[in-house]
């Protein structure tokens, strides 16, 4: 089941039309450690062979990646895809101005299975903060941030105190630690300026606002929080 909330529409003039966000839940998050327990439970592989397995196919495609190569499951397939600006013809891939992207898609075996997943709406207004989009406020790539450079994130119910540290944009970097990031200008409802430190771990990242302004500009006693559906890259 897909739990989902209604809530106001941002990209049209209705004021009283809205769009669905999926609500995440932690019951419903599998890790890899929750996957590889369910497989066990099916039969037919120990747990030391799995975890062998795991890591040799981890392995494998980690040096695929490295190598430009490009992976096609019907889990997932991969593709790349370079940011920047070249200044002509004769220009070549600079590190200090250009970035490499991986992405990754999902293959037909989970988008077969996605079809089946059945929708359930939860009742009550959310007031929670709510991200739609974030991006490289220099490179405009909305996937790979680099480290240093300034994030903008889009959304509704972003504004944030920035004095109080409690308040803010936080990001979980690779390394499992947790970064409150600079704000760069007063933050706004539909719009916030933050920077990405330098010192956050690259790789993947997960990204959460989270603010004690209610919807009538009062201050509440308890976090309000909203964290961005998808995985972000910091990059070097």
């Amino acid at each position: 089941m897909i739990p989902f909330a209604l809530r106001e529409n941002l990209l049209t003039a209705d004021p009283d039309d809205c769009m669905a966000q999926v609500v995440s839940e932690k019951a419903q998050i599998f890790t890899q450690d929750k996957i590889d327990a369910e497989i066990i439970k099916r039969g037919g592989i120990s747990e030391a062979a799995l975890a062998a397995v795991r890591q040799a196919e981890k392995a494998v495609y980690a040096d695929i990646i490295a190598d430009g190569g490009v992976i096609s499951t019907d889990l997932f397939s991969t593709s790349f895809s370079i940011s920047g600006v070249f200044t002509n013809q004769a220009d070549n891939f600079d590190p200090k101005r250009h970035v490499v992207n991986l992405n990754v898609n999902a293959g037909v075996l989970l988008r077969e299975a996605a079809k089946k997943a059945k929708p359930f709406k939860k009742e009550g207004n959310n007031t929670d903060p709510y991200i739609t989009q974030v991006k490289d406020g220099v490179t405009g790539d909305t996937q790979a941030i680099k480290l240093g450079s300034v994030m903008e994130i889009v959304g509704s119910r972003l504004k944030f105190d920035k004095k109080d540290t409690e308040q803010g944009v936080f990001v979980k970097a690779s390394d499992g630690k947790e970064y409150r990031c600079v704000p760069v200008g007063d933050p706004k409802p539909a719009k916030v300026m933050v920077m990405l430190g330098a010192d956050v771990s690259d790789g993947e990242f997960t990204l959460e606002v989270r603010t004690k302004i209610g919807n009538d500009h009062s201050t509440l006693k308890n976090i309000k929080s909203g964290s961005f559906a998808k995985s972000l890259t910091a990059v070097k």
